[in-house]
């Protein structure tokens, strides 16, 4: 399909677009920790449902997880993939929409919490592409799955959702795609075979001392300063 051709049916299937600004400003005022993504989870499968589309919307998968199926006769089955998880960060924007949500986290300390890693809008884009490509089932055939994700920024949610028997309640994808907003001119989107982007981990370290008085430090043990 020619890319010309691509734009006219975007453009014939479009979405309300101020609908789904106000939407992605509901998500950034709202975010939720990992493991922690109830609200947002409920919201966007209550969205899916409002489509009326034919989305088989199934919930509570490893954990918030959910995913919406929409079958459109034979082809091959895509799966398009959103995290939802924001992360312990204080939002200092500014927004009139910024967040100022505190979550008591897994470690049982109350956090600031802001969407800082783009997930509000990974899925708020991923409910208008459900939408828009719903509008224009007659333009292509095979299954659609929309995935929604817990947990991405722990590195757990995906696993979580394949133990949970995540290919026994779908129809084993074709082809996974799984989009990562970023900073580059509007309009266009990035690919590449193989990595992309950053990767990150995360590791706890101990450190042992002997605590003492200041005027006495050789008694002490310091392990920051040895």
């Amino acid at each position: 399909m020619a890319s010309q051709d691509v734009i006219s049916l975007l453009r014939s299937s479009a979405v309300d677009f101020d609908f789904y600004e106000a939407l992605y400003r509901h998500f950034h005022a709202q975010p939720e920790l990992s493991l922690q993504e109830s609200q947002t989870a409920a919201k966007a499968a209550s969205l899916l449902r409002s489509l009326n589309a034919g989305y088989e919307v199934q919930t509570s998968i490893g954990g918030h997880g959910l995913v919406g199926v929409l079958k459109n006769g034979a082809g091959k089955t895509v799966l398009l993939r959103a995290d939802m998880d924001a992360l312990p960060v204080k939002e200092d924007t500014g927004l009139e929409y910024a967040s100022k949500v505190t979550m008591r986290d897994n470690d049982d300390a109350v956090k600031p919490v802001m969407h800082a890693c783009g997930h509000d809008f990974h899925v708020t884009a991923l409910l208008a592409a459900a939408e828009c490509l719903a509008k224009m089932k007659d333009s292509w055939s095979g299954t659609l799955i929309v995935l929604f994700q817990p947990n991405e920024e722990r590195a757990g949610g995906a696993q979580a959702m394949v133990d949970d028997g995540l290919y026994n309640k779908i129809p084993v994808p074709d082809l996974v795609l799984g989009q990562h907003v970023m900073p580059q001119r509007a309009g266009y989107v990035g690919c590449r075979v193989g990595n992309i982007m950053s990767e990150a981990d995360s590791f706890k370290i101990t450190l042992y001392g002997r605590g003492g008085h200041g005027s006495m430090p050789h008694r002490t043990v310091d392990p920051v300063g040895k």
